[in-house]
């Protein structure tokens, strides 16, 4: 017996058979593009007497890693498609008139399942009711108009990605910059020579303490193995929260004069309980306490008896990319 709504493996057979037979406006709504699929659509865009909206997402961490064309956006909006950006899309959805399709597949040659070595990818036909709410709903999100001058600060942000870059002391920072410093923490991640940690730290969340220089101690345990270069997360013990990432600049020192003259009247065991003293600087510090909490980096508390655990590469790059991301909106 058929299925009312059977799956969809290729989209881009889908997609296609669609569009040539298109009985109303065109929605699709995207978080990638590749300029091969953007130029077919602009095409067929700029050949209609419908209406075209996209919905994108202008990140440049995507189009650093080519995940997302500048160029294939050049070329729908100058096929007249509406372009318009919305911050976290993650759905993939297409409406060609009163047809829906609502899957996995991005619009690119691998998700649409056109090019060689396509992505395993499954998506539904959508019913009129369903079509009508799926619009209602992307209707719904917020959004922006793209202009040409977005994709030209777009590309401009994509390319700066790739620059040295560490946060300055007191430095403000934007959205830019927060994309920025997380690719170039992650490009420092992947030197062999440097550890990702976790640190957790006693208390409430200090942003306003990992600013600028600051330092952190480890247990009478045995001086720990921090070396200056280790970037490590930090987080509050009192609520799991994980807020900034620091580099350590120098090798651990047991109990530093500075150290000890900060802990003397208010928290005099802390000299023998905590006294190996690293110093850091920031790295990713935002300017409001983002919503990442420990169990996000897939780790607990149960595993930092010590204080510290090591990330592995996966964690931290989850972390990182969640806290620009956060830092951002």
């Amino acid at each position: 017996m058929a299925t009312e709504h059977p799956l969809i493996e290729s989209a881009a057979h889908w997609l296609w058979d669609a569009l040539p037979q298109v009985d109303g406006d065109i929605v699709l709504t995207s978080p990638y593009l590749s300029i091969d699929i953007c130029q077919k659509v602009a095409s067929a865009a700029s050949d209609s007497s419908r209406s075209w909206r996209l919905v994108t997402t202008l990140d440049a961490s995507a189009v650093a890693g080519g995940y997302l064309s500048v160029q294939g956006l050049q070329a729908l909006l100058g096929a007249g498609v509406d372009v318009v950006h919305t911050d976290r899309l993650h759905a993939k959805c297409f409406v060609i008139g009163s047809r829906a399709m609502l899957g996995s597949a991005n619009l690119t040659g691998a998700g649409l399942g056109s090019r060689a070595n396509p992505n395993h990818e499954l998506g539904v036909e959508l019913d009129p009711e369903q079509t009508r709410h799926a619009l209602e709903v992307i209707g719904g999100w917020p959004s922006r108009g793209v202009a040409p001058s977005d994709l030209d600060d777009l590309e401009k942000a994509a390319k700066d990605l790739t620059k040295v870059s560490t946060q300055r002391p007191g430095e403000p920072l934007e959205a830019s910059s927060a994309l920025h410093l997380a690719e170039r923490l992650l490009v420092d991640a992947r030197d062999p020579k440097r550890t990702v940690w976790l640190k957790l730290e006693y208390g409430m969340p200090k942003l306003d303490g990992w600013r600028g220089p600051s330092l952190f101690a480890s247990s009478s345990k045995g001086c720990p193995s921090f070396r200056p270069g280790d970037l490590v997360f930090i987080c509050a013990k009192e609520t799991y929260d994980c807020y900034a990432v620091v580099e350590i600049t120098a090798q651990a020192e047991f109990q530093p004069d500075d150290y000890a003259d900060a802990v003397a009247i208010d928290r005099p065991d802390d000299l023998d309980r905590w006294p190996w003293v690293n110093r850091t600087e920031p790295r990713l510090v935002p300017d409001n306490l983002p919503e990442l909490k420990l169990e996000e980096l897939r780790t607990s508390g149960q595993g930092l008896r010590n204080g510290h655990v090591r990330l592995s590469f996966d964690q931290f790059t989850a972390g990182v990319r969640a806290l620009a991301r956060l830092a951002s909106s």
